[in-house]
């Protein structure tokens, strides 16, 4: 019988901590509001849609800013020296070369973050698009669908900080 109103306690407790609560506050002119006291787990950030999102993601979590180089696979080369240049403001800068082909291009512009915080896209001049995931000093080059590339050459698409 103990074990059973322990319980009761508990889950009481627990559902009553969770609570939104309402606190009167009363003015210097002598007005009374009441005001919407919401719990610390209901707060979180918004993106621009309005919708809340989990605070732990690579765009709050990681100091993503910073270069990023690394040889990405070619499909008629020996590989593309890659660097991406993230800039706090949001904007890059791409710089490829084409090993053997005397090739080398560079690019600027602005780069858009996902609704989840975990990987940004741009766009360059000839409108190809690059998406990467964010993680803890490195750059993992996505997919035309946005998704990692898997495989056993999978490690080849990692740009790492320097």
């Amino acid at each position: 019988m103990r074990k059973l109103i322990l319980g009761f306690t508990i889950v009481g407790l627990a559902l009553v901590s969770c609570e939104n609560k309402t606190e009167t506050v009363v003015t210097t002119d002598g007005n009374q509001d009441t005001v919407k006291v919401e719990s610390p787990d209901t707060l979180a950030p918004n993106d621009d849609s309005g919708l809340k999102i989990d605070e732990h993601n690579s765009r709050l979590s990681l100091d993503w800013n910073g270069t990023y180089h690394g040889t990405l696979p070619c499909a008629d080369c020996e590989g593309i020296h890659t660097i991406v240049e993230l800039h706090q403001d949001e904007t890059f800068k791409l710089t490829q070369e084409y090993l053997n082909k005397n090739t080398k291009s560079e690019e600027t512009g602005t780069f858009k973050w996902s609704v989840d915080g975990g990987s940004i896209s741009f766009h360059t001049k000839d409108n190809s698009k690059f998406s990467y995931k964010v993680g803890e000093g490195q750059l993992i080059q996505l997919d035309q669908e946005g998704k990692e590339i898997t495989g056993a050459l999978a490690k080849n698409y990692i740009l790492k900080k320097k």
